[in-house]
C-alpha cells in the first residue's frame, strides 16, 4: 500500500511539474483578430451620396491574418447621429498591421497595403438604431495605405461611383 501511495504522489508531482511550464509552440491563435479604434486628428470620406463628410473615429477590425475591414465615422445630418463607411480589405502580400490579444489590437506596422474588396455604409440616430439597411458593395479596382499615420483608402463602384477617406491619427 505505501508504494502504490508513493506512485501516485510522484505521478501526481511529475503532471503538475509539466503543467507549469508554457508549451512550446502554443501561440495565440487570434493575433490579427479584434479591433483598434483612435480618434483622428484630421479625416473625411465620400460615400454613395458622393458628398463629402468629415470623421472623427478611425476603427481596423482585424478578422483573420488577410482580412482587415477599415471603418470611418463621422457624424449623421441630425445631432447626435453617425454615418460610417467601411472598406473591407484583403491582405495580398504581408498581413494585417494588427497585433491582437483578447480582441483588443493595437497598430503594428508603420505601413501597409491592401486590396479593397467591398464597401459598405450604414446610418444610426442619436439612440444607435439603424436609420435603414446597411448598404454594401463589391469594389471593382481599390485599395488601402497606410503610410507616417495617415490612411488612405479608395474604391470604384461597377456604376463609376468612386469612394475614398483619408484619415490622419
Amino acid at each position: 500500500m505505501d508504494r502504490s501511495l508513493a506512485l501516485r504522489l510522484s505521478t501526481l508531482l511529475l503532471l503538475s511539474s509539466t503543467m507549469s511550464f508554457p508549451l512550446r509552440g502554443a501561440a495565440d491563435p487570434n493575433l490579427k483578430i479584434g479591433r483598434y479604434e483612435t480618434n483622428t486628428k484630421e479625416c473625411s470620406f465620400t460615400g454613395s451620396k458622393q458628398e463629402s463628410s468629415d470623421c472623427i473615429t478611425l476603427q481596423l477590425k482585424g478578422r483573420s491574418a488577410s482580412v482587415v475591414a477599415v471603418r470611418l465615422i463621422g457624424h449623421g445630418s441630425t445631432k447626435n447621429s453617425r454615418r460610417q463607411l467601411t472598406f473591407v480589405t484583403l491582405t495580398t502580400q504581408g498581413e494585417s498591421p494588427l497585433e491582437c490579444s483578447a480582441g483588443t489590437c493595437r497598430l503594428d506596422a508603420q505601413s501597409w497595403q491592401s486590396a479593397v474588396s467591398s464597401v459598405a455604409e450604414a446610418s444610426f440616430n442619436s439612440n444607435g438604431i439603424a436609420t435603414g439597411l446597411p448598404k454594401a458593395w463589391a469594389a471593382n479596382n481599390g485599395e488601402c495605405r497606410l503610410k507616417d499615420r495617415v490612411l488612405r483608402c479608395s474604391a470604384l463602384h461597377i456604376n463609376g461611383e468612386i469612394y475614398k477617406a483619408e484619415a490622419h491619427f
